[in-house]
């Protein structure tokens, strides 16, 4: 029986292919070697049987040992277990997991080694992979924004990773398992998220494809709760904080409605406020305050503008300091203000106002600079100045208008019968505005001749203002508001580049004429803007006339004569315009660079019939030649004046008689023949 039991037994070891299995002498020669062996190892038992086992180990292993190792744990505690690689036959590696067993026979003498290995590799690759997979999860889980935890069926934490722990400030000896999620955010929220987690609240989250968000307050965090029902049953929640998109949120409704240089409400705050108080008018008054400060803007351009915009925040301080929680101070743009009150008595509006002048004109103190400034209020009331927000800024505005006209530093209410030229001029100082801005205005260009040949000898560039419904608004009209808005420096030098420009395409030696404005002349800049406009045109300077007028220069005389000499040594010929309308024509002539003169329409138009002009005509020519001053004669309109003229050896001459101003595209035959 014993016989055929160990027959039995060793078909069995030689019939297992899964692993291999051979026996080993004391010395570690294999002895024998099943199919299960040859499979792993590639040797067959005729090529192995006899040799020393070490032979499937790697190079540096059998160097370091490791087989005799083996062998000698076993063999002193009776069983020898490890992992690693092995070598097969035709040099490839596996990874094995070997057991040695030492055998005893019956009588306890030690016999050898049982010996059996399994060929782990793709076992041992799965396993890595998992545990990479695993890693990389925990990785995620852990390094991920929100905070994340997983609940059973019953609400209760399965798992939580280490950012909810981090946000909720959980200490990390805290085991969590299977708490009530309840339970911990009642303790730690005061109160809120209980119900949040409530088991009636969480049976109402059963769809996968949909999730519900909540918001919570911890610690002064403002975190956004997510839940959303696991297939397989349970629930995922997370918690992202969003306290930073909280406060950028409340910094943009912040900015939104109020002014960000001063902190004032700003015109959508006040028109919104506005539009509450014009509801509630019956059982409280309303009024509208608009404040614009005089003497800003010198100290902008002094100073710069880091001085003007803290100027500006002392004057919103004041004006906080001076009104109640129900009032509205809003800034508006600029340094105009503008003030709600539930007050519409004359009497109580008149104190607020001088107390409101009284606290501007006070010295501010900036970079250690002194500065004075004031202001000039309109008011506008309710309901005599209107019963909605545009009519009631517009009348507001309107008052200040008058207000500044009067002289500034003043407090002007609104009247209705304030005169419509007045409503005319905001008007049309919105519309300049609007114009420079949208480019409306263009040039006409008036023909300039040589009398006695009929020669072309160039052009007068005059400024039009064509609006965008087609009506077409006088020079004589706009121009005065522009000079009073402080705009003609800007529209000035336009209209020097544009006629540079145009001009530079004619035939030489043709010149262009272009007038320059009272507030060009009291500025530097003119030098400078003349000097770029000839050269981006690349017009000579002999080409360019510069036309003045005696009101122009008697504003600051030294200052414009120094000006008008740097422009003559550039080149620029220098034109004195409606010549003999001042008190001072001669002492103009003989003091200022001029190389031409223009005698007034008013002069041209009397010749032929009061002697006086004849006599001023024939002065001027003969004046004008002794000094070597051209001259023109403007507005010539019929025959008879131009045989007078021709007869007073006058020149040149412009007007309807010879052409009237047309735009640069009508040009064309008058160039061709020049």
């Amino acid at each position: 029986m014993s016989d055929t039991n160990d027959i039995m037994y060793r078909f069995l070891v030689q019939g297992v292919t899964d692993y291999a299995i051979y026996m080993l002498s004391p010395e570690g020669l294999v002895e024998n070697w099943n199919v299960g062996a040859e499979r792993a190892k590639g040797y067959c038992a005729e090529e192995i049987v006899g040799r020393h086992f070490s032979c499937f180990y790697l190079p540096e292993d059998r160097i370091a040992g490791l087989p005799e190792q083996g062998l000698a744990t076993a063999r002193a505690h009776g069983r020898f277990g490890s992992e690693g690689w092995r070598v097969r036959k035709d040099g490839t590696r596996f990874w094995a997991h070997v057991v040695i067993d030492a055998i005893h026979d019956d009588n306890g003498t030690f016999m050898g080694f049982a010996k059996i290995t399994c060929d782990r590799t793709e076992q041992r690759r799965t396993e890595r992979e998992l545990k990479a997979a695993s890693d990389n999860l925990d990785l995620a889980l852990s390094s991920m924004p929100q905070g994340l935890c997983l609940l059973d069926d019953e609400g209760r934490l399965v798992f939580a990773n280490e950012r909810f722990r981090k946000m909720l400030d959980l200490p990390p000896s805290w085991d969590l398992t299977s708490l009530p999620i309840s339970s911990v955010l009642h303790c730690l929220f005061e109160g809120q998220g209980g119900d949040l987690f409530s088991p009636q609240h969480l049976a109402h989250i059963k769809d996968v494809t949909t999730s519900e968000v909540s918001e919570l307050t911890y610690r002064q965090q403002a975190l956004a709760v997510t839940i959303r029902a696991v297939a397989a049953g349970g629930w995922v929640v997370t918690f992202a904080d969003v306290s930073e998109r909280r406060r950028t949120e409340s910094r943009i409704r912040y900015l939104a409605d109020h002014d960000q240089l001063t902190g004032l409400a700003n015109r959508a705050t006040l028109q919104a406020r506005l539009a509450d108080q014009l509801r509630e008018t019956r059982s409280q008054g309303c009024t509208v305050l608009y404040l614009d400060l005089d003497r800003f803007k010198p100290v902008n351009d002094t100073f710069g503008q880091a001085v003007g915009d803290k100027l500006l925040t002392e004057v919103a301080s004041r004006l906080k300091c001076l009104f109640r929680d129900e009032d509205t101070v809003a800034r508006l743009g600029g340094d105009a203000f503008a003030i709600m009150v539930p007050v519409d008595s004359h009497r109580a509006l008149g104190g607020i106002a001088r107390r409101l002048l009284k606290a501007l004109r006070k010295p501010y103190a900036i970079n250690e600079v002194q500065i004075v400034i004031g202001a000039s209020i309109g008011i506008a009331i309710v309901p005599e100045a209107g019963t909605t927000i545009d009519t009631l800024l517009g009348n507001a505005d309107l008052a200040l208008y008058e207000a500044k006209r009067q002289g500034g530093g003043r407090v002007c209410f609104y009247d209705a019968e304030m005169s419509d030229g007045l409503v005319a001029r905001r008007t049309m100082e919105t519309d300049l505005r609007r114009a420079l801005k949208n480019r409306e205005f263009t040039l006409h260009y008036q023909p300039v001749f040589r009398l006695s040949s009929g020669t072309l000898i160039g052009f007068e560039a005059l400024l039009r203002w064509r609006m965008p419904d087609g009506r077409t608004v006088s020079p004589s009209d706009f121009i005065p508001v522009a000079e009073d808005l402080g705009l003609m420096p800007e529209i000035g030098t336009w209209v020097l580049r544009e006629a540079c420009r145009v001009a530079a395409a004619w035939p030489e030696p043709l010149v262009v004429a272009v007038n320059v404005s009272p507030t060009q002349l009291r500025n530097t800049d003119l030098i400078a803007t003349v000097e770029a406009a000839l050269a981006e045109s690349s017009l000579p300077a002999c080409r360019l006339e510069i036309e003045i007028t005696e009101t122009a220069i008697l504003a600051n005389r030294a200052f414009a004569l120094s000006l008008l000499k740097r422009l003559r040594a550039f080149g620029v010929l220098i034109a004195l315009d409606d010549f003999g309308t001042g008190y001072s024509s001669l002492s103009f002539v003989h003091t200022f660079p001029l190389t031409r003169i223009k005698i007034d329409s008013s002069f041209i138009k009397g010749l032929g019939v009061d002697p006086q002009s004849m006599a001023i005509v024939r002065a001027v020519v003969s004046l004008a030649r002794n000094l070597d001053i051209a001259v023109t004669a403007e507005g010539v309109e019929n025959p008879e004046q131009q045989a007078l003229l021709l007869q007073e050896n006058c020149l040149d001459v412009q007007g309807f008689l010879f052409g009237r101003p047309q735009p640069l595209h009508d040009l064309g035959a008058l160039l061709a023949a020049a």
